[in-house]
């Protein structure tokens, strides 16, 4: 194998794990609503493994990269919108959780 293939598989490789981390990053945002910096992260590496630079082009596994940066993209339009159509309410859970924690 020539140095030029090797470049080429290991590039391959990462972007399959780019794929692999944005797909379970996608999922794992409805784990915990309030936790941005998985859906970010998803974007993140979806769009790492979605770019065409540099090759080799992405595509056994692009579907979970796409799934991935859709997750993330739902979560990140979600989350601000259930805040604030519920910012009213927002006083009376956290009055309601300091109660729980014993008033601290």
């Amino acid at each position: 194998m020539n140095d030029a293939d090797t470049k080429r598989s290991l590039i391959l490789g990462q972007k399959y794990a780019f794929a692999t981390a944005s797909l379970l990053l996608g999922i794992a945002c409805f784990i915990n609503l309030l936790g941005l910096e998985k859906p970010i992260l998803a974007l993140i590496f979806g769009w790492l493994a979605l770019r065409t630079r540099p090759e080799p082009k992405l595509v056994e596994h692009r579907t979970w990269a796409k799934v991935g940066v859709t997750l993330g993209t739902i979560l990140l339009i979600l989350v601000p919108i259930i805040v604030t159509l519920n910012f009213d309410r927002l006083r009376e859970m956290v009055d309601a959780l300091s109660k729980i924690n014993g008033g601290r």
